[in-house]
């Protein structure tokens, strides 16, 4: 009995069993970031196992290996997903238009697009035209005209083009800079192919432009029971 309890709690047998277990533990976890974590204890324990208590050269090499890895891929990870805070002007995309988002997240999305400074004057959209580019305003002030006729405004923190990014209809409105803007561009194919391949960007944006749409109706039918028109 005391031989079998000896044999079981013998150094090189329990750094085998910890080793061991921890790589089948690895396995279950739900998310990389944890697999990895857990798949690199198993590689330091076996490490100590094959270094201190079974040396082996081969599995040490290998031991060695892997662990090392695992480690640039956490490496990768961290960069990839903390990286440099986000600006001013990202942190206003963030909170106006992807607030659900992480920041790793949010700046995955603005790799796709492009900061863009332009005159007063600018046309963004032209009414019956194809729109190409989604626009989100982070400072300036653009006039939204149906007909020649002024119907809103969108300032920063607002998107422009969004009815037809999500519809590929021919714009509804043409938007003017009524002074300098400054604003991020997605080019529509840039943009769907970013989305294509994220499916938490998409419904993200997807519900971006749903509360956009929603804001400009309200301040459209704002606008015309105040003026005792007619809401478009």
């Amino acid at each position: 009995m005391l031989m079998w309890l000896y044999e079981i709690l013998a150094p090189e047998v329990l750094f085998r069993h910890i080793a061991l277990f921890l790589l089948l533990v690895s396995m279950a976890m739900t998310t990389i970031l944890m697999l990895r974590l857990v798949a690199l204890a198993a590689g330091v324990v076996a490490l100590i196992l094959t270094t201190f208590f079974a040396y082996d050269a081969t599995i040490l090499f290998w031991t060695f290996l892997f662990v090392a890895v695992i480690m640039v891929q956490l490496l990768l990870y961290y960069r990839h997903h903390r990286g440099r805070p986000l600006s001013a002007e990202e942190r206003l995309f963030h909170e106006k238009v992807v607030p659900s988002l992480t920041p790793a997240q949010t700046r995955r999305l603005l790799e796709a697009g492009q900061w863009r400074d332009v005159a007063a004057g600018t046309t963004l959209t032209r009414q019956g035209e194809i729109v190409t580019e989604l626009c989100f305003i982070s400072r300036g002030l653009v006039e939204i005209m149906v007909d020649d006729e002024k119907i809103a405004e969108c300032k920063a923190g607002n998107l422009v083009g969004e009815i037809g990014v999500s519809t590929g209809d021919p714009a509804t409105a043409t938007a003017v800079c009524a002074s300098p803007v400054r604003y991020l561009s997605f080019d529509t194919g840039r943009l769907y192919g970013v989305l294509d391949r994220h499916t938490e960007l998409q419904d993200a944006l997807e519900l971006a432009i749903q509360r956009s749409l929603r804001d400009k109706i309200h301040r459209q039918n704002f606008a015309a029971a105040h003026t005792g028109g007619a809401a478009p």
